[in-house]
């Protein structure tokens, strides 16, 4: 017999009656007084109003407070908050979401196939809904840098066999889905033939180009940041995943935008990557909520975005409003416009309240974490930091970043002094920027120059640096760089500073290179003293950590480094580090 059923019939008393709550309907736009009764995990049944009450074998008094689905984050990666899925639902279950769709591609550019069963494996168990997406880009440019895996149709096929895959990772290499390569045409396919979604990755696309992308089936897109972009793929039917992360911000530009086409279904709401720091002091989804309402949005609105239309989006038919026959995920919150968390129930279990979980968390092990993945082909040297040229003076390609751009770059030509045969930087604007390959493959390793990034001194290594991770360093003095990268190498990943050749700051990520199996609180004060020593160098950055991080990702515009030269994203071709070819100039 269905016990929910049974229980909304009245033959059987419910599980458990919330009462006393403000019941916020997302389908109607309205907010009652109403009783819910849970059953087997599920919503049984809801109270109109001038309804009696309910009968429950428990009973729960929300003291008048409004009762709502459990959050739901479209994209977000779980490497990004350095934790495993374990901790990280225990960081962002509090706050109320109480289900994500994860894309597991950085990991998997390190460890392939294993590392998104370990994503799968680790998050068994825990007291939050966690499905993946497969990784569509690994790597994430193929011929353009190196990863630690490959994955094309046949292992995208396989993968989507698994328990809890529910489509396709954000599909970044968007010439290839243009030009129709037989590896992103087969990927995306994988996809569709099982009616899964699929997500987008598609900054500044428009015109011609969006509607060639949105033809191939691909739904949505988390990279839109300028009002004209964003109402130009609302208008052309794309689904807008509005993302507010640590380093971008996007709800300032997309919420005008939404409120002027009058609130859009095809709208949803998602963190991409979210840091330790940032999740304890500021929140998850539910400061974006926060955010959206700051800038004018209903909190109706922004609600229905953070339930109903994740859910639609994700083909989770189950979940995204409290009906009966829904799965019993809700968040009791005191008021709409503030917009505080105060108890979280999953699958009809209380599981936190005041910010803190009530049931234990298990954590299980994986041998993934006891894996070394930093893997160099010989020992680094300081010469590795140093730019060999002929004559007197070069003209260079270089990164120029500006900070007002958040994460793009333009290349520029500038002219450098050489000195007893190395390229001399200079003391103040430029600083360099190399690139290891580090998954054992091939011993790549490269050399460029950044403009405008602030650094005055010392180096920063990291073995995140989307999305292949590779060994990336950034400093002033190549005998920093080469203590910063050794430490790295030692230790199984992670990030450092280092300056005048001593270690200041580091945070250990030992799985992957990506993530550590401490929990948030510890995390959060070694990314906070790691992001303030970052600064303290003089970088200029929204959120250093991920600036750092993005130097290699030949998915955003315009020039990258990777460990295997200088790319030019737009063109998704070589540029060569000196200009002309490498001609020295006398």
């Amino acid at each position: 017999m269905n016990k929910v059923i049974q229980a909304a019939k009245g033959e059987i008393p419910f599980d458990l009656v919330i009462q006393n709550v403000q019941y916020v309907n997302l389908i109607t736009r309205e907010v009652y007084p109403a009783e819910i009764g849970l059953s087997d995990g599920k919503i049984a049944h809801v109270t109109q109003p001038g309804e009696g009450g309910l009968e429950g074998k428990m009973v729960y008094d929300a003291k008048g407070k409004h009762a709502l689905p459990g959050l739901i984050d479209t994209h977000v990666h779980i490497e990004s908050s350095m934790m495993n899925p374990a901790h990280f639902a225990e960081a962002i279950v509090p706050r109320g979401t109480t289900t994500i769709a994860c894309d597991p591609h950085e990991i998997a550019n390190v460890l392939g196939t294993a590392g998104v069963d370990y994503i799968l494996k680790a998050s068994e168990g825990i007291p939050m809904s966690v499905f993946v997406l497969a990784p569509s880009c690994v790597p994430s440019v193929p011929g353009m840098e190196t990863a630690g895996a490959a994955f094309g149709p046949m292992e995208i096929k396989e993968m989507l066999k698994r328990k809890r895959m529910i489509g396709i990772g954000e599909v970044m290499d968007f010439v290839g889905v243009l030009d129709q390569s037989e590896r992103m045409s087969g990927i995306v396919s994988a996809g569709i033939d099982k009616n899964l979604f699929v997500q987008g990755h598609a900054p500044s696309l428009l015109g011609r180009g969006l509607s060639a992308y949105l033809s191939a089936g691909i739904e949505s897109d988390h990279e839109t940041s300028y009002i004209d972009e964003a109402r130009e793929k609302l208008r052309a039917g794309m689904v807008l995943e509005c993302r507010e992360s640590s380093i971008v911000h996007d709800l300032e530009a997309l919420v005008p935008v939404i409120k002027e086409l009058r609130y859009p279904d095809t709208t949803t709401l998602c963190s991409d990557d979210r840091e330790p720091d940032d999740l304890l002091r500021e929140g998850h989804l539910d400061h974006g909520i926060r955010r959206a309402i700051e800038l004018g949005m209903p909190p109706m609105e922004i609600l229905r975005m953070a339930t109903i239309h994740g859910a639609r989006l994700l083909r989770l038919h189950d979940r995204g409003i409290l009906t009966p026959g829904k799965r019993a995920d809700l968040i009791l919150v005191e008021d709409l416009n503030t917009f505080v968390v105060d108890e979280v129930f999953v699958a009809g279990k209380l599981t936190a309240k005041l910010g803190e979980m009530t049931v234990e968390v298990a954590v299980p092990t994986h041998e993934v974490e006891e894996r070394n993945s930093v893997h160099l082909d010989r020992p680094i040297t300081e010469n590795d930091f140093e730019i060999s040229a002929m004559g007197e003076q070069v003209e260079m390609n270089v990164i120029a970043y500006t900070p007002e751009n958040h994460i793009l770059t333009k290349r520029v030509v500038r002219e450098f002094a050489v000195e007893a045969g190395n390229v001399k930087l200079g003391e103040e604007e430029f600083c360099r920027l190399a690139v290891f390959e580090r998954h054992g493959v091939n011993g790549n390793r490269s050399i460029g120059v950044i403009q405008g990034f602030g650094l005055k001194e010392g180096a920063i290594a990291s073995t995140v640096s989307h999305d292949c991770h590779n060994l990336v360093v950034v400093g002033k003095d190549p005998r920093d760089m080469k203590i910063a990268a050794e430490a790295l190498v030692a230790s199984g990943g992670g990030i450092v500073c280092v300056k005048g050749g001593k270690q200041i700051a580091m945070v250990e990520l030992p799985i992957a290179g990506l993530m550590s199996k401490k929990g948030l609180g510890e995390m959060a004060e070694e990314t906070r003293h790691l992001k303030e020593t970052i600064i303290s160098f003089g970088i200029n950055a929204v959120s250093p950590i991920i600036q750092v991080a993005a130097f290699s990702l030949p998915v955003i515009p315009e020039i990258r480094l990777t460990d295997m030269g200088l790319v030019d994203v737009i063109h998704q071709s070589w540029i060569p580090l000196f200009e002309e070819g490498g001609k020295s100039y006398e």
